[in-house]
């Protein structure tokens, strides 16, 4: 019997980035900065819709790495995005 699992961006990032890793002969420590984002930002704001009601939404930033001066990140509003998928 086999157990399926979920798909996770960010653990196929990090399988790619090893495969890569080996491929090139880096020794972990010549990549492990980029396997972990530098920051990670959650946050929930309430939104008032044209009804009336509040709904309260979700968004994600993850920045990587700023060693080379001020970064963007990843940032994303959308229903059904998670932290994964902007880490990834």
């Amino acid at each position: 019997m086999t157990t399926s699992r979920s798909y996770n961006p960010y653990e196929n990032m990090l399988q790619l980035l090893d495969s890569a890793a080996d491929q090139l002969e880096l020794n972990l420590d010549d990549y492990i900065s980029l396997r972990y984002p530098e920051r990670e930002l959650t946050v929930s704001f309430p939104v008032e819709m044209d009804n009336g009601h509040v709904e309260m939404f979700t968004g994600y930033r993850v920045q990587h790495s700023s060693s080379r001066g001020p970064c963007k990140g990843g940032l994303r509003f959308a229903p059904d995005v998670t932290i994964d998928e902007v880490k990834a």
